[in-house]
């Protein structure tokens, strides 16, 4: 997970170079151009050796297009299709600050209470900070838990471990002061309604988010994309072996890491996902979350060093579970998701309706950054 947070940050220059030099547009015309927005598809896909990339279109609140492209296992030439589940990544870190902003509106969770009032077993290296740390500070990644280069490399088995391994690390900033990208912090507000709910963190995500969403193929870790029919399998590619499918053993740490990059989705519960976050908090008629609350998930708190810009975006934030920034005189509200074989992102501008989401199963750190920037910028 160390890389995930990062993506945005190593493709920059990139994605600043290529966003200007990408030469067929798709035309800002009220139907979207599905000519051009194949042929843009197929050169990225061969430029940068990815097997196979499910896309979505919204524009002013609508659906404009799903669309699979090139295979999700070459191996049998199966191929991507608008079902096709791909590993999320860190966007998943958006489903749990949803699912707390859910017990928020029912008075069961507070974002500013410290955490310990739900954990009462919680137990930093820092005694301030355990009796100080708040679900909106670990949302954030403003807890001064430091960030995931500084954790140790090898996952806990177990998200009970995880609390143990927590309790162990070094207290790097005065908690609220400093962003500090932490997927573990995830994980540790993940716990907290768990305990409020009597729920497991997936249970509750099925019930009350995939649910009402529609979202109705997603799912959890690797077990939850090796035994579907329509799962993709995850390709690192190498210049002198071609694409090598990445073994399902190395996503074992998806499994106690869910809460922060474990979702698995196709595009099509994506697009319905990010629909969502354009609304006013209901789905089909449903009230999921209060439009205020949604509205706060999506609220700049910490500003983010330089180093993780995102291409051309400008004045970059941490929301609770999204980045934010302003890109071509409009904001928008992001996430990106990588894990070993897949690279994903989700680009909205709330207002105007408008978004992309990409999935993948390589590994270009630039691919996503392209599409979604480029055919953005078309949509408006």
């Amino acid at each position: 997970m160390t890389r995930s947070g990062r993506l945005l940050a190593g493709c920059v220059a990139a994605v600043v170079v290529a966003v200007g030099t990408i030469c067929t547009p798709v035309p800002a015309k009220n139907a979207v151009e599905l000519g051009a927005v194949d042929a843009l598809m197929q050169r990225l896909m061969s430029a940068y050796n990815i097997p196979g990339t499910a896309l979505a279109l919204i524009r002013d609140g609508q659906i404009v297009l799903e669309k699979g492209y090139g295979f999700r296992d070459l191996k049998t030439h199966a191929p991507v299709t608008t079902g096709t589940l791909f590993n999320i990544g860190s966007i998943s870190k958006s489903f749990t600050a949803l699912g707390i902003a859910q017990l928020v509106d029912q008075h069961r969770l507070d974002l500013d209470t410290p955490v310990i009032t739900y954990l009462h077993e919680l137990r930093l290296s820092n005694a301030q900070a355990t009796q100080t740390v708040t679900l909106r500070q670990l949302l954030s990644h403003t807890s001064g838990l430091p960030p995931d280069e500084q954790w140790p490399p090898q996952v806990p088995a177990s998200r009970q471990e995880e609390m143990h391994e927590i309790a162990t690390m070094p207290i790097t900033a005065r908690p609220g002061t400093l962003f500090q990208y932490c997927s573990r912090c995830v994980v540790l507000a993940s716990y907290v309604p768990e305990r409020v709910t009597g729920e497991s963190w997936e249970a509750y995500t099925r019930t009350h988010i995939f649910a009402p969403l529609g979202m109705t193929t997603a799912s959890f870790g690797p077990d939850g994309l090796q035994h579907v029919t329509d799962g993709a399998q995850p390709y690192q590619y190498y210049s002198f072996a071609g694409q090598v499918p990445v073994p399902w053993t190395r996503l074992g740490f998806l499994r106690p890491l869910a809460p922060a990059g474990g979702i698995n989705a196709s595009v099509t519960d994506m697009a319905r996902y990010a629909l969502f976050q354009l609304g006013d908090g209901t789905a089909s008629g449903q009230r999921v979350v209060v439009a205020q609350t949604l509205a706060e998930l999506h609220r700049p708190e910490i500003a983010v060093p330089p180093y993780w810009r995102f291409g051309p975006v400008q004045d970059l934030h941490y929301a609770l579970g999204w980045f934010t920034g302003d890109y071509r005189g409009v904001h928008l509200v992001y996430h990106n998701g990588a894990n070993p074989g897949f690279r994903a992102a989700i680009v909205l501008v709330p207002s105007a309706r408008t978004g992309v989401v990409i999935l993948t199963n390589g590994e270009s750190d630039v691919f996503a950054g392209m599409v979604t920037l480029s055919l953005l910028a078309e949509l408006l």
